[in-house]
């Protein structure tokens, strides 16, 4: 039987340098967690976008090329793709020291 570890995304570690870019340590190599924090980033970004309403995530995809060193710093981009009326289409990439680790691409509903 496999033993399965609590899956903690530490949130709070997030440091933004604005609403699309933020950095933390690797706490671990784990890419579920590293794309959660993307994830994060990248929800941040679209609901700054917005003057009413919040973002409601339709669909998430993830696209990764390595795991994270821990103990070293992992930085988050997200850019806003299209927005149309009632949908945000947004991804963003997590980078450790110049190499890409994920990409996520996001769909959100306008609520």
């Amino acid at each position: 039987m496999t033993n399965l570890t609590d899956l903690t995304v530490p949130l709070s570690q997030l440091s933004f340098d604005c609403n699309d870019t933020a950095r933390t340590l690797a706490a671990s190599g784990d890419t579920i967690q590293i794309g959660g924090l993307l994830q994060a980033v990248i929800r941040r970004h679209a609901a700054a976008e917005l003057e009413d309403g919040e973002p409601l995530t339709v669909s998430v995809t993830f696209d990764v090329s390595a795991a994270a060193a821990p103990g070293d710093e992992v930085v988050f981009q997200s850019r806003i793709d299209r927005r149309t009326r009632t949908l945000i289409f947004a991804s963003g990439i997590a980078a450790q020291a110049g190499n890409h680790l994920l990409k996520a691409t996001v769909v959100f509903r306008i609520a």
